[in-house]
């Protein structure tokens, strides 16, 4: 089951601007948002774990794993150190990436690396912000 969809769609509905979390509020933020997904597909655990990834891709990233009596449920979140990288990431499976972007985004090289990813780029409050996920 996909949950990174379900993470992307909270970000953008909810207009939440995640740089403006410090690491505790963002891991609250994920944690009890992961959960109401979960909710929302009638799945229901009983307990959920959060545990940092090393990657030089990522500024921040996260495994997050939650349980109940007869299954595991997993998805990946993490923030982009930079555009560069961008390119270079390798799909995975039920994972969330972001990244806020500066003004000079915007060129044809840029987008380019996009055309076989799933993303969305949105203004989320004020900052322009790339949402990958798969």
């Amino acid at each position: 089951m996909k949950f990174s969809k379900p993470f992307k769609n909270q970000l953008i509905n909810n207009d939440l601007d995640l740089s403006s979390f410090d690491n505790k509020e963002l891991v609250e933020w994920l944690v009890s948002n992961f959960i109401n997904i979960l909710c929302d597909q009638k799945i229901f655990v009983s307990h959920v774990t959060l545990t940092p990834k090393e990657d030089a891709s990522y500024k921040t990233l996260f495994a997050l794993k939650a349980k109940n009596d007869n299954s595991s449920y997993e998805m990946e979140f993490g923030i982009i150190s930079n555009i560069k990288v961008v390119g270079k990431l390798q799909q995975q499976k039920n994972r969330l990436s972001i990244l806020l972007l500066n003004d000079d985004f915007y060129d044809s090289d840029n987008l380019n690396m996009l055309k076989d990813k799933n993303y969305n780029l949105s203004r989320i409050q004020s900052r322009n912000t790339l949402i990958i996920w798969d």
